[in-house]
C-alpha cells in the first residue's frame, strides 16, 4: 500500500538526514529566542553544516517536538505516522453514515486534523530535506482521502437503499383520502363559463333550455335550413349519428340548428348566443372526440345596421377577453354553407398562429328559409369548440382528458365555493332516521356541531375573501426619474423612456402616449410614478415594461404627470393610507383584471392632489401631486 512504501521511504531516509539537523525548543537557549522572538513556540533548527562555530550544532538524529520540550526523532515521527493510519483505520472501518464519514475526513485531514500537524514540522527542515518529508506526506494523504471516497460511496449507496426501504408503499392497501375530498369546477364548464359571461356582457340572450336547444334533431333545422340541403357537398365534411333509417333524426352535428328555431319564435332584431354539446362520427385521437361542446351567437338587424366590420369588432373583443388583450388576431377567407362571406379566425397563442373559430355574414338563402326578407335584414353568425379553447388556455394535450373523470386531471382546477356543496361533500347534509329518544339526542347534537363546523367555514371564507379585496394597494407604484427619451421608430404618438425606479438591475423601459403634450428635452429628469408591477409588452414593436401615471382632461385633450414630491426617494413605494399589503403579481394584475377595478376609482382632487377614493396617493416626503395640479382629472 502507498502508507507502507511512505514510511518505508521515509525510514530509509531518516539516518542520512536525521544528522544534518537538529531541532531544540526556545528554552534550550535564550539568545537564539530573541533573535527568533516572531517565532514563539516554535522549534529552533540549527544545521552544523551552515555555521561550524555554531553553539547550537550538534550531531544528535532527535527532534525536539514544536509544541513540548520532549525529543522525538525521525523514527518518532514515522511511529506517530502509523498510529494515526492505525486511528483511522479502526474509526472509518466502524463509520455508518455520511455525516460520520465526513466527520472523520475533517478530524484526520482538515486544517487542524493530525496531517497537517506533521506537515508544519517542514518549515523546521533545511530547503534539502524539506521535498523528502513532502513527498512521504503526501502519498499518505493521498491514500487516506482515497479511502474516505470509497467509504462515502459506499455509504451512499447504502443510505439509498435505506431510504428506499424507509419510504417503501404497499400499493395493494386501499387508498385513505386525509380530507373529504371537494369537488373541483371542471375546465371545460369554466371555459364555457367564460365565453358566455363575455357575450351577455355584449348583451346577447343565452339558449340552453332543452326545447329550445335538443340534441335529437332533425335533418331539417341541422342541414336544409342551414343552407345543405341532401345533395349538397358540405354534407360529406360531416360524418353525422342518424338515429332513424329514413336519416330524418339524428344527434345534432353543432348548435347551429339553435338558430333557425329562434328564428321560427323571434324576429330581429335579436343577438343569441347558444352553447351545447354536439357530435360527430370522428376516429378518437388526442385532438379529435365523437362528443363535444360548441358555443355559436347570432346576431340580426335591420339591413345597414350591422356589417363584417361589426363582426369583426365582436370576435376580436371577445378573443382578447378570452386569450388577454395583447391577443393578435387574424381573419382568412374561408367558406360555410350558411354563411357569405365567410372567415377563420386565428390567434398568436404562445409562439404560433392556431385557428380557433369560423364566422360570416348570414347567408341570404338561411334567411329566406326562416321567413325572412334578406333584403331587409342581415347579421352575422360565430362558432366555436369549447375542448379547443380549454386546451389552449390551459395548455392540455389530449382531449380525452376532460372525459376521464380522473381526479388527479380535475385536481388542477378551482374549487367550487358554493357552500351548500361544500357541505354536503363534507358530511353536513340531513338525514331522516328512525331513532329513539337518545339516538335523537345524539343526532341533535351531531346536527350541533357541524352547524358550528359550517359557521368557522364561512367565517374564513370571509375573511379570505377581505384579505383578497382588489384596491390600491395590489399596485406597486414607485417613484421614479425618467433618464433619458426618445421618439419611438414606428408609432408617431409614443415616447420610448428609460425610467430609475431604483432596481438594480438598471432603468426600465416605457413607452408612453405622450408625444401630443410634451416636447421630447422636457421628459429627461422628470420625476414621475411608476406602475410597476404589470407584464411587459410591446408596444409596436417596442418591450414597454410598466406604465407612467398621468391625470388627463375629460375629453383627453391635456395630461400631466402625477409627481412625487421633491425629497422622495427614488424606488420608493408608494402607500395610500388604510390600504396596506403586499402588492399583487404581474400574473395576477393581469388574470383578475385587477386595473379595471382600481382605477375607476383614482383621481386627483379639487387641489390637484393624486387620491384614491378621496385619499391622497402618498410618499415619505408627503402627498403626491397632478404637475400643474390638474383637478378633479381621472389617472391612468
Amino acid at each position: 500500500m502507498k502508507f507502507q512504501s511512505a514510511i518505508f521511504l521515509l525510514l530509509s531516509t531518516s539516518h542520512r538526514y536525521a544528522a544534518g539537523f537538529s531541532i531544540r525548543s526556545h528554552g534550550t537557549s535564550h539568545n537564539v529566542a530573541q533573535h527568533h522572538n516572531h517565532h514563539r513556540n516554535h522549534a529552533i533548527i540549527s544545521n552544523p553544516h551552515a555555521t561550524s562555530n555554531s553553539p547550537h550544532t550538534t550531531s544528535s538524529s532527535r527532534l525536539y517536538m514544536a509544541d513540548t520540550t520532549d525529543s522525538m526523532s525521525i523514527d518518532d515521527v514515522t511511529a506517530e505516522l502509523r498510529q494515526i493510519k492505525k486511528d483511522f483505520d479502526s474509526k472509518i472501518a466502524s463509520a455508518d453514515s455520511l455525516a460520520e464519514i465526513e466527520k472523520i475526513r475533517v478530524e484526520y485531514l482538515g486544517k487542524k486534523g493530525p496531517i497537517n500537524k506533521v506537515t508544519s514540522y517542514m518549515r523546521l527542515l533545511s530547503n534539502e530535506d524539506k521535498p523528502k518529508l513532502g513527498i512521504v506526506l503526501n502519498e499518505i494523504k493521498s491514500e487516506l482521502e482515497a479511502v474516505v471516497g470509497e467509504k462515502k460511496e459506499i455509504m451512499e449507496t447504502l443510505e439509498i437503499e435505506r431510504q428506499l426501504e424507509s419510504e417503501r408503499i404497499d400499493v395493494t392497501l386501499p387508498g385513505i383520502l386525509p380530507t373529504p375530498r371537494v369537488a373541483r369546477r371542471h375546465p371545460i364548464s369554466m371555459t364555457m363559463e367564460k365565453a358566455l359571461d363575455i357575450f351577455v356582457s355584449l348583451g346577447y340572450d343565452t339558449v340552453t333550455e332543452c326545447e329550445e336547444s335538443p340534441e335529437i334533431e332533425t335533418d331539417y333545422y341541422c342541414f336544409e335550413a342551414l343552407n345543405c340541403p341532401k345533395d349538397h357537398p358540405a354534407r360529406d365534411m360531416q360524418d353525422t349519428f342518424y338515429l332513424t333509417e329514413d336519416m330524418g333524426t339524428l344527434l345534432r352535428t353543432h348548435t347551429s340548428s339553435v338558430q333557425i328555431r329562434q328564428l321560427a319564435k323571434r324576429k330581429p332584431p335579436l343577438r343569441i348566443v347558444a352553447p351545447g354539446r354536439v357530435y360527430r362520427k370522428d376516429d378518437i385521437d388526442a385532438t379529435h372526440s365523437l362528443i363535444f361542446h360548441q358555443i355559436e351567437i347570432l346576431a340580426l338587424d335591420e339591413m345597414g345596421k350591422l356589417n363584417l366590420g361589426h363582426l369583426k369588432g365582436t370576435v376580436e373583443y371577445f378573443l382578447k377577453h378570452m386569450f388577454g388583450p395583447d391577443i393578435k388576431v387574424r381573419f382568412r377567407g374561408s367558406f360555410f354553407p350558411f354563411t357569405e362571406p365567410s372567415m377563420e379566425v386565428d390567434v398568436f397563442f404562445r409562439g404560433k398562429w392556431l385557428e380557433v373559430l369560423g364566422c360570416g355574414m348570414v347567408d341570404p338563402n338561411v334567411l329566406t328559409m326562416a321567413g325572412l326578407d334578406p333584403k331587409k335584414v342581415s347579421g352575422f353568425a360565430a362558432g366555436f369548440g369549447v375542448e379547443r379553447f380549454a386546451m389552449v388556455i390551459h395548455g392540455i394535450t389530449d382531449i380525452r382528458e376532460f372525459y376521464k373523470n380522473d381526479v388527479r386531471f380535475l385536481d388542477q382546477f378551482p374549487t367550487i365555493y358554493n357552500q351548500g356543496v361544500a357541505s354536503m361533500l363534507q358530511g353536513h347534509a340531513e338525514k331522516t332516521v328512525d331513532a329513539d329518544e337518545s339516538t335523537v339526542a345524539v343526532a341533535e347534537e351531531s346536527k350541533a356541531v357541524q352547524a358550528e363546523k359550517v359557521q368557522e367555514t364561512n367565517k374564513k371564507q370571509q375573511e379570505a375573501t377581505t384579505s383578497n379585496a382588489i384596491d390600491v394597494s395590489k399596485l406597486d407604484i414607485r417613484v421614479g426619474v425618467i433618464k433619458k427619451a426618445w421618439l419611438h421608430e414606428e408609432a408617431d404618438k409614443l415616447y420610448c423612456e428609460e425610467i430609475d425606479i431604483g432596481e438594480e438591475s438598471g432603468p426600465r423601459k416605457i413607452a408612453s402616449g405622450l408625444r401630443a403634450h410634451y416636447q421630447l428635452e422636457d421628459l429627461e429628469g422628470q420625476r414621475v410614478l411608476v406602475l410597476s408591477n404589470l407584464k411587459e409588452r410591446k408596444l409596436v414593436g417596442f418591450p414597454s415594461h410598466g406604465m407612467v401615471l398621468c391625470a388627463s382632461s375629460a375629453d383627453g385633450s391635456s395630461v400631466e404627470f402625477i409627481e412625487p414630491p421633491a425629497d422622495a426617494k427614488i424606488g420608493e413605494r408608494v402607500m395610500v393610507d388604510g390600504f396596506v399589503g403586499e402588492p399583487a403579481t404581474e400574473n395576477q394584475i393581469l388574470k383578475k383584471k385587477m386595473l379595471n377595478v382600481i382605477f375607476p376609482d383614482l383621481s386627483t382632487d379639487v387641489n390637484g392632489v393624486a387620491t384614491y377614493k378621496g385619499i391622497p396617493l402618498s410618499t415619505s416626503a408627503g402627498p403626491c401631486f397632478a404637475q400643474n395640479k390638474m383637478s378633479n382629472s381621472p389617472i391612468a
